[in-house]
């Protein structure tokens, strides 16, 4: 028979078995997307933007979420508790484990970073988002259909992303009550809503963040930003200009080119009518790709199959029409992880 053990000692085995498998299969993805960085000719630094710790209603500390952070591998990591950003006394202890907050708004939630005080939001969703960019914090609107498995907003709190005017962001991607796989059935809705604002010619940054509440879930998804260093402001100017672009494991550069001007993900490429356009890309996945995608204007344009290639290269050619447009690439692997580009502008006669 098997022995016998107190409630206290059989929640100790069965949190420390859980610790041990969780921290398996973090060890597993850290070793596949380093092995993916190698194979690549570009450099970024990852991090997760959306982190909950026991200073709202995370159960892991600030020190659980560091230790689960490095784990994962990632550069940088953003705790942003709600209400609140009392967590910084323990942040400013871990080089680059930084704070934010996530306050409800009118029909939102709004992800703030780099506020250093709590913000007292006036329950107005536009008055909120533009306060706390004049403040010179950074606003994004995190889960912007909802959130797995069972909130979806209504058509309401969708249709007030319309109020935020030509330029703001969003998480395309929000891992809250996933674990291992981020992307889940909201995500699908929020990228289609990504794609209706950018076809409207909007600017929209998007964001992939993990939403833990559970610090093991830190780095399933994150946001590999084109920085060359590690600091709060290098990294917070990318992500305001969306250099950088969302993943669970796969790695990508994008860039486009036309008259001899270059734009990288996130930047404006100004074009007269009719004039070339050359798009470059660079996607790997030490695990193997499955399919690459250029999405123009809200539809997939270009599909490249790639059989299970590590690391591929290519270029493909567009001719700019009379009106701006916009290109963002996707690329999936063999086990259907995926990566999102931030959009490339293309203005014309601008």
């Amino acid at each position: 028979m098997p022995a016998k053990m107190s409630p206290k000692n059989r929640s100790e085995r069965y949190q420390t078995y859980t610790d041990t498998v969780l921290a398996m299969w973090k060890d597993s993805m850290r070793e596949r997307i380093d092995a993916t960085k190698d194979l690549v000719s570009f450099k970024c630094q990852r991090g997760d933007c959306h982190v909950h710790s026991t200073y709202s209603d995370g159960i892991g500390t600030v020190t659980d979420c560091k230790d689960w952070m490095d784990r994962a591998g990632l550069d940088f990591m953003f705790i942003t508790d709600h209400h609140t950003v009392r967590q910084k006394v323990e942040c400013q202890r871990y080089s680059n484990v930084w704070w934010g907050q996530e306050p409800g708004t009118q029909h939102h939630h709004l992800l703030i970073l780099d506020i250093g005080k709590k913000y007292t939001v006036k329950m107005n969703l536009v008055r909120d988002y533009k306060r706390v960019a004049e403040l010179g914090g950074y606003p994004i609107i995190p889960h912007p259909a909802g959130w797995f498995p069972v909130t979806w907003y209504t058509k309401e709190q969708m249709d007030a992303l319309d109020l935020l005017g030509d330029e703001f962001a969003i998480e395309i991607i929000n891992g809250a009550n996933n674990l291992f796989d981020a992307f889940d059935v909201t995500d699908a809705k929020s990228i289609e809503l990504w794609d209706h604002h950018l076809s409207r010619g909007k600017r929209v940054i998007a964001f992939g963040n993990t939403d833990a509440h559970l610090p093991q879930a830190i780095g399933d998804v994150w946001n590999a930003v084109f920085t060359p260093k590690v600091s709060r402001k290098s990294v917070l100017d990318a992500l305001k200009s969306g250099h950088h672009f969302v993943s669970d494991a796969p790695w990508m550069q994008f860039q486009g080119t036309c008259a001899g001007r270059i734009a990288k993900m996130g930047d404006s490429l100004h074009a007269a009518p009719k004039s070339s356009v050359e798009l470059s890309y660079e996607c790997a996945d030490s695990r193997g790709l499955q399919k690459i995608r250029v999405v123009r204007d809200g539809k997939v344009w270009k599909s490249i199959n790639v059989a299970g290639r590590q690391h591929v290269t290519g270029l493909v050619m567009d001719v700019a029409r009379a009106a701006n447009s916009y290109y963002r690439l996707e690329c999936f692997a063999v086990d259907r992880r995926r990566a999102y580009s931030n959009p490339i502008y293309l203005r014309i006669g601008e």
